[in-house]
C-alpha cells in the first residue's frame, strides 16, 4: 500500500551573508558568516547568546541535477561506492545542509558565526542551539573511509596556515621552462643560491638552450656550473637532458605538455641522472603536469605532523597529496614550495617548534 506524500511548505527564516560567491570542496572552517534573520523572528532569537555553538539548517540552492542513489564519497574513485544517504553530498533529493558552527556574536536579528560551508544568498532554514550531551554520541562508529576524508581536511587545513604564514611563492624562480630543467638537475645537492651563480654563468655564455648545451665541450660547460657542486657528474646529466629533449621533442617544450604525464614521466626517468624527484619538479614546474614533488623537506615534515610513517617511501609520500588533494598543478606548486619553506624556516633537523605555525597540530613538536 502506497504511503500518501503530505504537502510540506518551507519557509526561509534568514539568509546567509559572506564572501563567497561559489561552492568549494573545504577550507570553510574559518570562513565569518552573518545570517540575517528575518526581523519579525528576531525576539526567537533571545537567549541563543548563551551558546557557544549553534547548529544551522539551511537549503542548497545551487545544487543541481537529479541526484545519483549511489556515489563516491566526496567524488573520490578511491572510496567505496555507497549509498547516498551514507554521505554529505549537496546533491540530494532535498538538498538540505545542517552545520554546527561558532557563535561568535548576535546583533538583534544578526548572528555571526564561524564555520558555516554555506555561500552568499543561502537560505536558511532554521537555528538551533548545540547542546553536547544531546548532539555528541559518546563512542559512535563510523567505517573506514569516513577517516580517509578526514585526512583531505586535514591538508587542506595544514595548507591554509602555511599560505597565511608565508604567503605565496611563485615557484618556480626560473625564466623559461628549459631554465627550469636545467635548475632541477642542478640543485640536487647544492643550496639554491650556488644553482642561480651557474645558470648565470650559462647565460652569460649562451648556452642555456637545449642546442647550446649540445654544442657546448664537455669541460667547458662543466666550469660554467662549477659553482653549484658535483660539475662534472652535472654536466653529463645536463648533456643527456639536452639530448633527450631534441630527440622526443625536437627542443619544442611546449609540446610536452600533449603528453600523458604517467608516459612523460617514464621518459624522464630514462634520462641519465633524472631521479625521481627531478623528474617530478621538471612535470610540475616546467610543464605544468599536476604531480607533486617529495624532496627531504617533505618527507620530514609529512613524518612529523603523524600523516605518513618515518622513512616513508617517495611513492607513499606522493601519493598522500595525490589521493586527498584536488588534482591542482597550481596547488601542488604552491603546496611544495610552502614545505620548503617551513622546512627551511622552523622545522630543520633540529626543529624550532615555538615558531612553527603548524605546531599546535604537530604530535612531533618539542615542549619549550
Amino acid at each position: 500500500m502506497a504511503i500518501e506524500q503530505p504537502e510540506m511548505t518551507l519557509k526561509a527564516i534568514g539568509f546567509v551573508k559572506n564572501q563567497v560567491t561559489q561552492p568549494m570542496p573545504g577550507g570553510w572552517k574559518e570562513i565569518v558568516s552573518e545570517i540575517e534573520i528575518d526581523h519579525r523572528l528576531t525576539e526567537a532569537l533571545d537567549g541563543l547568546e548563551g551558546f557557544s555553538h549553534v547548529l544551522v539548517l539551511f537549503w542548497m540552492h545551487r545544487a543541481s541535477g537529479k541526484p545519483a542513489l549511489k556515489v563516491h564519497p566526496k567524488g573520490k574513485s578511491e572510496l567505496p561506492l555507497v549509498g547516498l544517504f551514507a554521505t554529505r553530498s549537496p546533491r540530494r533529493p532535498n538538498p538540505l545542509g545542517e552545520t554546527p558552527v561558532r557563535l561568535l556574536a548576535r546583533r538583534g536579528n544578526i548572528l555571526k558565526v564561524k564555520g558555516l560551508d554555506a555561500i552568499n544568498g543561502t537560505p536558511v532554514i532554521d537555528i538551533k542551539p548545540y547542546i553536547p550531551r544531546d548532539d555528541a554520541v559518546a563512542g559512535a562508529g563510523v567505517p573506514p573511509w569516513v577517516a580517509q576524508c578526514g585526512k583531505d581536511r586535514r591538508l587542506e587545513a595544514i595548507y591554509r596556515r602555511l599560505l597565511k604564514a608565508y604567503g605565496p611563492q611563485h615557484w618556480w624562480p626560473a625564466e623559461s621552462p628549459f631554465e627550469v630543467m636545467v635548475g632541477a638537475i642542478l640543485t640536487q645537492s647544492a643550496a639554491w643560491g650556488n644553482v642561480e651563480k651557474a645558470i648565470v654563468g650559462l647565460k652569460e655564455a649562451g648556452a642555456l638552450t637545449p642546442e647550446a648545451l649540445r654544442r657546448q665541450p664537455l669541460d667547458e660547460l662543466a666550469r660554467l656550473i662549477r659553482p653549484c657542486g658535483y660539475y662534472n657528474a652535472k654536466a653529463l646529466k645536463l648533456k643527456a637532458l639536452a639530448q633527450w629533449l631534441g630527440d622526443f621533442c625536437g627542443d619544442d617544450i611546449d609540446r610536452l605538455s600533449a603528453v600523458d604525464t604517467e608516459t612523460l614521466r617514464r621518459e624522464l626517468l630514462s634520462v641519465h641522472g633524472v631521479g625521481e624527484e627531478t623528474a617530478d619538479s621538471i612535470l610540475l614546474y616546467a610543464v605544468g603536469k599536476p604531480v607533486f614533488v617529495v624532496d627531504a623537506y617533505t618527507r620530514r615534515i609529512v613524518s612529523r605532523l603523524g600523516l605518513a610513517p618515518e622513512g616513508v617511501s617517495y611513492a607513499a609520500c606522493q601519493a598522500l597529496f595525490k589521493d586527498y588533494l584536488p588534482q591542482d598543478s597550481g596547488l601542488f606548486n604552491e603546496y611544495h614550495a610552502l614545505l620548503v619553506s617551513l622546512a627551511k624556516d622552523v622545522c630543520r633537523p633540529r626543529p624550532r617548534c615555538s615558531g612553527c605555525c603548524l605546531a599546535d597540530k604537530c604530535p612531533s613538536r618539542l615542549s619549550d
